[in-house]
């Protein structure tokens, strides 16, 4: 039965491990301003959990030793749902963003039980104690504690997140929604955790079942970025064909494009990928509201059908998705750097007409990502 508990625990250890090094080498120099936050804090609650394995199984056998680690051990629990809690609060944006409070009020409870096993270990009946008993249920109390409190935030987090999207008109369901299941059922189990030996088993697969989720629907954000990150570049010729080139300047396809029924083959403008996302990364075009396809044309002096079939042949949408997407991106960044602002007054910084086309935006954008 031991053998079974430890082969048990191990499996979300390595679930964490395997996605956490999956992710590391799909994203490593390859992340936007707003991605590093968020895989940065993943990164942590992988780690967290690894290393509260690493001194479980360190300290196995040595009572005497972990009653003196059970405040780290407590602090990283904590910390462990803070984490998951933050990750979560990046895909569902509302007039709150995350408050880091949450980070000093779980080092605040590991200071605080520091002192209390410390002051408890040095009184005259401290020696008396059983601590195999003591270090099982303060930690039991604390796991499903913080569980319990973070579970209830992630609802109440998804509740406004909702009510944000229902004013829009906007009714979705998308993998957040399997997280949060995934963590309420976790919540439950983890009340009856010591009645089976199943009931431990189910725990181990919720746990392992949220960390594919997480990793696997990464990947696919990444596989379907609102601005695309390639190791090819488009490039629109002056007579309006579209090829694609590799890095060593190489032919990748032969013509992408040459459905334009009067090429321009008077005309002098190359247009590249690159000088898009160049133009919209330093210039930030599409923060006043009134930009539009008009913009791009006038800026770049090429035909307006060849630009418009450029962006949707480039990046799988129209213009005016991919301004919106940019602005998307904005408000991301907006809301990294500038966390005591409301989120109004953001979506109108980025170039967002107001609060609604935000909305509809961040609906579309979700919808095209599904496919």
């Amino acid at each position: 039965m031991e053998l079974l508990k430890y082969i048990l625990i191990s499996i979300p250890v390595i679930s964490s491990m395997t996605g956490g090094i999956i992710l590391l080498v799909v994203f490593f120099k390859n992340l936007s301003q707003t991605e590093i936050p968020i895989l940065r804090t993943l990164g942590g609650y992988y780690g967290v959990l690894i290393l509260l394995w690493f001194l479980d199984k360190l300290t196995q056998d040595q009572f005497s030793i972990r009653i003196y680690i059970l405040p780290l051990m407590m602090l990283l629990v904590m910390l462990s749902q803070v984490l998951f809690y933050h990750f979560v609060c990046f895909f569902m944006p509302t007039k709150s963003t995350f408050n880091n409070f949450h980070y000093k009020q779980a080092f605040f409870m590991g200071i605080v039980s520091h002192v209390f096993f410390f002051i408890l270990s040095n009184t005259n009946g401290g020696t008396t104690l059983d601590f195999q008993f003591l270090y099982a249920k303060s930690l039991s109390i604390c796991v499903i504690s913080s569980v319990a409190y973070y579970t209830f935030l992630f609802w109440r987090r998804m509740y406004n997140y909702h009510q944000k999207k229902l004013i829009a008109g906007i009714q979705q369901c998308s993998w957040i929604h399997l997280l949060l299941l995934g963590k309420t059922t976790f919540s439950i189990l983890l009340f009856f955790y010591d009645r089976s030996v199943w009931i431990y088993c189910l725990l181990v697969l919720v746990l392992f079942f949220q960390h594919v989720v997480i990793t696997f629907n990464l990947l696919q954000e990444k596989n379907n970025m609102r601005i695309p990150q390639r190791y090819k570049n488009n490039i629109m010729l002056s007579s309006g064909q579209i090829i694609c080139v590799d890095q060593a300047g190489g032919l990748y396809h032969d013509v992408l494009e040459t459905t334009f029924v009067y090429p321009n083959e008077n005309a002098n403008n190359v247009l590249t990928q690159h000088d898009i996302v160049t133009y919209f990364a330093n210039n930030k075009p599409y923060t006043n509201k009134n930009f539009r396809l008009d913009s791009i044309v006038t800026h770049f002096g090429v035909n307006r059908t060849y630009v418009s079939k450029f962006i949707n042949i480039t990046y799988n949408c129209t213009v005016s998705q991919f301004i919106n997407d940019w602005r998307l991106k904005e408000v991301e960044y907006l809301l990294q750097i500038e966390k005591k602002s409301n989120i109004e007054n953001l979506v109108i910084k980025a170039g967002f007409s107001d609060y609604r086309h935000y909305l509809r935006a961040l609906h579309n954008a979700e919808k095209r990502q599904q496919f």
